[in-house]
């Protein structure tokens, strides 16, 4: 047991670095050749006994040292290769299913209406009236031998000058045609009247008694709000129309007119009209009465016929006062 416990004390000294010397040497050729024996190096050489023992506390204390100050390193664990997870991309957002029911669309910015002015409302007043009141009636035919002959004169030629030059000397020749040449022109004229009934017949009939009705209406008022047109104001005429019933002093007049009473040649039609009224205005009631009586009777007869007509109800006619 001594023997194995001096050749492994040789071996730590071999292992440590320390100068070389005789000793040094020795012990080493020792460790390295056991069959020497350990009493044989003792023997040979009491220096090396010496050294050994020294060597041997040295190297213990050196071991013991350097065991408790190096702190025992954990074993290092195996580096494991670190998995970087790529950043899993969010998900896309699934689209929202579009809805069956459409959007409703946008309404229209309305407009805003300007403000028409007045001059601009009588032209467009105007404009509506004169479509109501059928300004189409046909183109008549001369009527009157004077204008037979004024249109045979005219018809094809050249103008001489102004009409109210011409109209004198055109005047003087009608005047001096032969009796022939007018009864010739007279038989045209009747036949032109019969014509021009008929067409301006079959023209009123072509529309409905409300709307012949309502073109006189526009006449009227077109005449008495824009003086149109600047000739006489004419309507009209409508057989299929009710006609209007009189008032009682109408029918006062039209009968003082046919009597004979009064006339153009004794005096005017101011002056008749001034004393027609005076001799109203003295009659006693009774004497009123017959024209009364008359008065209502048209009255109630226009109201029954103006509804079946016109499919509307009469204005009430303002009677007279006494």
């Amino acid at each position: 047991m001594l023997l194995s416990v001096g050749r492994a004390a040789a071996r730590r000294l071999a292992s440590t670095t320390f100068p070389t010397s005789h000793t040094n040497s020795v012990v080493f050729r020792a460790s390295t050749k056991p069959h020497l024996g350990a009493l044989g190096i003792y023997r040979g050489c009491p220096q090396v006994i010496r050294a050994f023992a020294s060597a041997g506390r040295t190297t213990k204390a050196a071991t013991s040292k350097a065991t408790s100050k190096t702190p025992t390193k954990a074993p290092a664990k195996k580096a494991t290769k670190k998995t970087t997870t790529k950043a899993k991309a969010k998900p896309k957002a699934k689209a929202k299913p579009k809805s069956k029911v459409k959007a409703k669309a946008k309404a229209p910015a309305k407009r805003v209406k300007k403000e028409i002015s007045p001059e601009r409302k009588a032209i467009l007043e105007r404009r509506a009236l004169k479509k109501i009141a059928l300004f189409g009636e046909p183109t008549l035919l001369p009527a009157q031998p004077w204008t037979i002959f004024i249109a045979e004169q005219t018809q094809g030629k050249a103008a001489r000058g102004p009409m109210t030059q011409t109209m004198g000397p055109m005047s003087q020749e009608f005047k001096a045609l032969p009796p022939s040449e007018l009864q010739r022109m007279q038989a045209i004229a009747e036949q032109n009247k019969a014509s021009n009934a008929a067409a301006y017949k079959a023209w009123v009939e072509s529309y409905l008694p409300q709307e012949i009705h309502d073109a006189n209406l526009a006449r009227r008022t077109l005449k008495k709000k824009f003086d149109y047109p600047k000739k006489a104001l004419k309507l009209i005429s409508d057989d299929r129309l009710p006609k209007r019933p009189a008032s009682s002093f109408g029918l006062f007049t039209k009968a003082r007119w046919a009597s004979g009473d009064y006339s153009m040649t004794t005096s005017s039609l101011a002056e008749t009209a001034r004393k027609l009224s005076l001799e109203w205005k003295g009659l006693k009631p009774a004497e009123r009465q017959p024209y009364e009586d008359l008065a209502h009777a048209q009255k109630v007869s226009y109201g029954k016929f103006a509804n079946e007509v016109l499919d509307r109800k009469p204005r009430a006619t303002k009677s007279p006062s006494p």
